[in-house]
């Protein structure tokens, strides 16, 4: 799964690299949670074909399907879906009609994993191995809803994609993020229900040397905590 990940490139960085107007001075965060506000990059899937572009927003990070009702709107908000699983993403009722009409992409400089042992939960981060590559930024695959809350108000809400973990990650967890190739981000975002196999095309798990591991410190496990405290320069014997 992804429940934890970070931005901290700044906004011009992301305009520049998903090629959208971001207008919000967002700070470098090191330690993303889920419900908090977090960046993508969605269309308005109202607008016609041929006027729709990609745009900048905040969603909360975590899912709730526009069709949900009060008591499910509240175990939602307890239990945020803050992952989907693409393999099944396109079959289950939750994520079925977002996964064919509201793809997204969540701008990232990389994200966590744990690992248990006797010490304890100990945090790895994995970042891009190529810094240079735009920027140190990828873009998560991610799935978007409107949701009303019981008063009539409206939240964009998201969800990220996870698919079988890679050879990189596959050392700590079994699953990772999706992440999609910058050449292919106008299609996933601007590909309609008509086209779903071709963005099922565009995921894989990512190919091994792609993600560079860093142990952490624990205070990550704090989602109260945040700053470059959190990110280290590597020492040795912190890289596998």
């Amino acid at each position: 799964m992804c429940g934890r990940f970070l931005l901290t490139a700044p906004p011009d960085a992301v305009a520049q690299a998903f090629n959208v107007d971001v207008r919000d001075n967002f700070p470098p965060r090191w330690n993303i949670a889920p419900t908090q506000p977090i960046a993508a990059v969605h269309v308005d899937d109202g607008a016609p074909i041929a006027s729709r572009a990609p745009a900048y927003a905040l969603m909360r990070w975590g899912f709730i399907p526009s069709w949900a009702k009060k008591d499910h709107l509240e175990r939602l908000r307890s239990k945020p879906l803050i992952n989907a699983r693409v393999e099944t993403a396109a079959q289950k009722p939750t994520f079925r009609a977002a996964w064919k009409r509201r793809r997204c992409l969540v701008p990232a400089n990389g994200f966590y994993e744990w690992r248990r042992d006797e010490t304890g939960r100990t945090p790895f981060r994995f970042t891009p191995a190529d810094p240079d590559a735009a920027g140190g930024l990828v873009g998560f695959g991610a799935l978007w809803e409107t949701a009303h809350d019981p008063d009539g108000g409206e939240i964009d809400t998201v969800a990220i994609l996870t698919i079988e973990a890679g050879p990189d990650t596959a050392k700590i967890h079994h699953r990772e993020p999706v992440v999609i190739q910058q050449s292919d981000y106008h299609r996933w975002l601007m590909a309609d229900e008509t086209q779903s196999d071709e963005a099922a095309a565009m995921v894989a798990p990512a190919p091994k040397g792609f993600w560079r591991m860093e142990e952490v410190p624990k205070d990550l496990n704090n989602t109260r905590n945040e700053g470059a405290a959190l990110s280290p320069e590597t020492r040795q014997g912190e890289l596998f």
